[in-house]
């Protein structure tokens, strides 16, 4: 880890990005004070405040993989900072005013618009920012930069959650919502320092609606052709839904299955957080091992397993052992996606490859929210079912996925030996 520490430019995004992340903790817990305050319903509301956030990926993400790889990516990130500053005052304005006016909770609205527009440019700087990890680090040092940066936003996350809820119980919403946006002008300024060679860029020479769908098609089909990028970017997806799902069960199985109240969960929370440092630990290592790309598909497999099982458990110590292995994988699985996708992609496709990986986990997340509150299904079924088809589908997901990686492996073979 020293080496991508010391690395200057690396230092700054990084910094400024676990600063993001605790600015947005604040602001969610905010918003969930606000909510209260208001006498809304919290959870129908953080559904509402989830959707709204990931929706914008889907819809914006397309043009995201048309434009993003024609501008500098750390200009990408300093813009998208100033804008969703904006977006984040534009709330807190509307707080003030609803609890000056004696109106909290009136008129919604402008609280959801600005979620869906910071949602919006974070469609932009959040591939932005993985595709420029490769331009400040070296290739064998892409496990270890993306671990740090998976280590470190997790520990940021959960710092940030009871710092917000802090701020805005004995200093109000507002308040906490404002951390975000000097979250924002602290990323601004550290971005702003990174001294680095301007990287390559696609060329701007073909215009009009034509030329940008033929750009899109021609990007869908350089990820459809590469034999890894495709299969890759569909599990991330499959895991974003399996998240999002997860989310949600593991409460209700707590309750359900295991009888357990508010500490008994913080319990089992803990033993996810003390897998994902193990899972962390060992991916960090940067040993070859974990640059292969089979080892997400094990990955998948070994999570539809332990979720399996977890829905055929009825006893707290089996669930924390099962729970702490869930957490190993949860913790990882990204990390040797982002990177095999990082030193596999070409730079001038880099950005457009991680849009559309946003676009399909964002997709994925869409739906697995929506499930959770739109359908009886969901609602209906036992946390501990829930927990069997989740496994289910991991392991099918995987099978797929590999079936994908062999077939494209051996085209790709007979392709080469042909034109030898």
């Amino acid at each position: 880890m020293r080496v991508v520490i010391a690395n200057s430019g690396f230092r700054r995004l990084w910094i400024a990005q676990v600063i993001l992340v605790l600015g947005d903790s604040c602001m969610r817990l905010g918003l969930l004070e606000y909510f209260q305050r208001a006498g809304l319903d919290v959870k129908i509301e953080t559904a509402k405040i989830l959707f709204a956030v990931a929706l914008p990926a889907t819809v914006f993400g397309p043009l995201a993989m048309v434009l993003l790889d024609r501008w500098q990516r750390r200009r990408v990130l300093m813009v998208a900072d100033v804008l969703r500053a904006t977006m984040v005052m534009t709330m807190v304005l509307w707080i003030i005013w609803g609890s000056a006016s004696g109106r909290d909770g009136f008129g919604m609205w402008p609280v959801y618009v600005s979620l869906f527009w910071v949602g919006a440019i974070t469609t932009f700087s959040y591939p932005a920012r993985y595709a420029l990890i490769p331009n400040l680090v070296e290739t064998e040092n892409l496990v270890k930069a993306n671990t740090l940066f998976t280590t470190s936003l997790a520990i940021a996350n959960g710092a940030g959650l009871p710092l917000g809820g802090l701020v805005a119980e004995k200093l109000g919403p507002g308040w906490a919502l404002s951390c975000n946006a000097v979250a924002y002008m602290i990323s601004i300024a550290l971005v702003a320092g990174i001294r680095m060679q301007p990287h390559a860029t696609q060329s701007k020479s073909e215009a009009g609606m034509r030329g940008e769908l033929d750009k899109l098609r021609t990007g869908l089909g350089y990820m459809w052709r590469h034999p890894v990028i495709m299969p890759l970017a569909f599990m991330a997806a499959v895991f974003a839904f399996l998240l999002g799902v997860f989310i949600v069960a593991v409460v209700g199985y707590a309750k359900e299955v295991l009888n357990l109240g508010t500490a008994g969960m913080g319990y089992l929370a803990t033993s996810v957080v003390v897998g994902a440092g193990i899972g962390i630990g060992l991916i960090g290592r940067g040993k070859p091992w974990t640059r292969s790309v089979w080892l997400p598909v094990g990955q998948l497999v070994t999570v539809g397993v332990l979720l399996v099982l977890l829905g055929h458990t009825t006893q707290v110590p089996a669930a924390t052992a099962l729970l702490t292995g869930v957490g190993t994988i949860a913790a990882t699985v990204m990390i040797p996606i982002d990177a095999k996708l990082q030193a596999e992609v070409d730079d001038t496709r880099r950005g457009a490859v991680f849009a559309a990986r946003g676009i399909m986990t964002s997709g994925a997340m869409l739906t697995a929210f929506w499930l959770q509150w739109g359908t009886a299904f969901f609602r209906v079924m036992p946390a501990s079912r829930i927990m069997v088809l989740l496994g289910t589908g991991a392991i099918v997901a995987s099978a797929l996925t590999w079936a994908v990686l062999r077939g494209k492996g051996r085209a790709t073979g007979l392709e080469a030996g042909a034109r030898q």
